[in-house]
């Protein structure tokens, strides 16, 4: 999931399906930051654990990077 914003108390994070999950600041790991893609592992109500996956993160960055990239030559050509 990424972590899209903090507001007040509350992390949301945006699964890749499925709707926002909120959680409490508190559980955040010391170096969060918005944008990442965590591992949230939840049972019912509680959330166990929050794990950054920077790889996965780096991956996802690329991906978009090179989306924009293919975009502009697009426009360049028109």
């Amino acid at each position: 999931m990424m972590l899209e914003e903090i507001e007040g108390e509350q992390a949301r994070f945006i699964p890749d399906e499925g709707s926002p999950i909120h959680v409490a600041k508190d559980f955040l790991p010391q170096n969060y930051r918005i944008g990442e893609i965590y591992e949230v592992t939840i049972e019912g109500e509680r959330v166990l654990d929050i794990v950054p996956l920077k790889e996965e993160t780096q991956k996802r960055l690329a991906k978009m990077k090179q989306k924009r990239v293919e975009l502009l030559k697009k426009n360049e050509n028109h």
